[in-house]
């Protein structure tokens, strides 16, 4: 079984994108910066990577939403470069991910969004997508004092080593079930639930001081929520306040409040 979390070695640049919900030309400027980045850059996308707006939201909100979904060649293209650099490209499962491996069917711009993009899909592709999501990630540790993963999880894991203990999909209602729900569904926590759950994954030897996630959308691209949760947004936010992180492995940030505009918070399209 592929491990589900990854401790990252204590030098070198991480980059931190999310959501990129099949918009090609976030993700090919992403891309661009990577591969311009020196060789011990780690390029970290926090999940959703598919499932782009129907015709109707793209008429609705064009300065949110008009792109077409190009899900199908994003991941083809984080599956080449994972091929290419598989220690410094790297995946974390996200919700609407989850559905093309037996969790459920997302409902956001179609009635049945994995059935739409698979329909569209070739056979080769689809395996190529159920294996690209089957071996991601569930949670990352960075030394530089940071957990990051889709969600904003709950404080109901154990222990860290827990999650690698969890098959895609794990059985109905277990504990098991119920932590991947919440690293994979949940909004933010209440300050006091994300401290226990950052006490918890630094009981496995790296003290974390910040949970970073994606899964949510602020206009403005970027958002602290409850002091000890910070979020880099992509999907949703307007194309000039779309946000990635560009994080020191070799620093210690001693809170979420230490991320500055213009250091570590990056415009993706500068």
């Amino acid at each position: 079984m592929a491990p589900r979390t990854l401790t990252l070695p204590p030098r070198g640049t991480l980059m931190v994108s999310t959501d990129l919900h099949g918009n090609l030309d976030d993700f090919e400027a992403l891309k661009r910066a990577f591969l311009r980045s020196p060789a011990d850059t780690i390029w970290l996308n926090l999940g959703d990577a598919v499932h782009g707006p129907s015709e109707k939201a793209r008429a609705q909100e064009p300065a949110l939403y008009d792109f077409p979904d190009e899900s199908a060649t994003i991941v083809a293209e984080i599956a080449a470069l994972r091929a290419r650099f598989p220690d410094r490209v790297l995946y974390v499962l996200g919700n609407h991910d989850y559905g093309h491996i037996g969790g459920p069917h997302t409902r956001k711009f179609h009635d049945d969004e994995v059935a739409f993009l698979e329909a569209r899909m070739t056979p080769a592709a689809r395996e190529q997508m159920r294996a690209l999501f089957s071996s991601a990630l569930l949670g990352v540790v960075a030394p530089c004092g940071a957990f990051l993963s889709h969600g904003s999880p709950s404080d109901l894991l154990r222990d860290l080593a827990d999650l690698d203990r969890i098959l895609y999909p794990p059985t109905r209602g277990s504990y098991e079930e119920q932590v991947l729900e919440s690293f994979l569904c949940c909004y933010g926590q209440q300050r006091s639930v994300t401290d226990r759950l950052l006490a918890t994954v630094s009981r496995a030897g790296v003290e974390v001081r910040m949970l970073i996630q994606g899964h949510d959308r602020d206009e403005a691209g970027w958002f602290v929520y409850e002091g000890n949760q910070g979020c880099p947004v992509i999907f949703g936010a307007p194309r000039a306040n779309k946000r990635y992180l560009r994080l020191d492995l070799a620093a210690r940030y001693p809170s979420v409040q230490a991320l500055r505009h213009g250091h570590e918070i990056v415009p993706v399209h500068g």
